[in-house]
């Protein structure tokens, strides 16, 4: 799928609200974001991969993820059917201080509710 500007704007909405709710600990909002369906990728810091939207609160309410997320560069390519894939940059400030910078590889489904994510990675940079 080739996204419109409406698109875009609604991808980048997404994504975005993702790290505030993430960083606020709402956590039952989550389904504002995620597909019921989606997978999740934190392995990169000693995270489980998760697969479905109730596995994927249970890994984000655990101990030693970043306490604040900032997500930049958004850059959206087409996809299969109704689905486009995104890749931002990500800064992620720790516990101790220190900033992490990655890269999130995302899928994005659009569904009857709007655009969500459907697929989560995370690699270091």
């Amino acid at each position: 799928m080739q996204p419109t500007n409406d698109d875009t704007v609604e991808i980048t909405r997404v994504l975005s609200l993702l790290n505030h709710l993430m960083d606020d600990h709402e956590m039952d909002r989550l389904g504002e974001c995620l597909t019921e369906d989606a997978f999740w990728d934190g392995t990169v810091f000693g995270f489980e991969p998760a697969i479905g939207l109730k596995a994927i609160v249970s890994v984000l309410s655990a101990e030693g993820h970043a306490l604040a997320h900032h997500t930049t560069n958004f850059v959206i390519s087409d996809g299969p059917g109704e689905e486009v894939h995104v890749r931002s940059k990500g800064l992620g400030l720790r516990a101790d201080g220190s900033v992490v910078s990655v890269v999130f590889m995302d899928d994005l489904r659009h569904t009857a509710d709007g655009w969500r994510i459907s697929k989560h990675v995370i690699h270091v940079k």
